[in-house]
């Protein structure tokens, strides 16, 4: 599964939504669906924005689990 954290990393860091949308250039509609993890679909671009304008790297803010489904890779 992968999840959205950027709710936690802006916590982490006391920023609003607002604030990033302002450096970032993101429309706040946009990170409002990251921020509430219910983005269906990345734009690399945006993630590009959100990373330059936080300073921080893509496992900040994307985490990956892996799901509790077996898999058998010989079918």
């Amino acid at each position: 599964m992968i999840r959205i954290t950027l709710s936690r990393y802006l916590g982490d860091i006391r920023m609003k939504q607002s604030e990033l949308s302002k450096i970032s250039g993101v429309n706040k509609n946009t990170l409002s669906a990251f921020y509430n993890n219910e983005i269906k679909r990345v734009d690399l671009d945006i993630l590009n924005k959100i990373c330059n304008a936080l300073n921080c790297k893509l496992t900040d803010i994307i985490e990956y689990t892996p799901d509790n489904q077996s898999s058998d890779v010989s079918k």
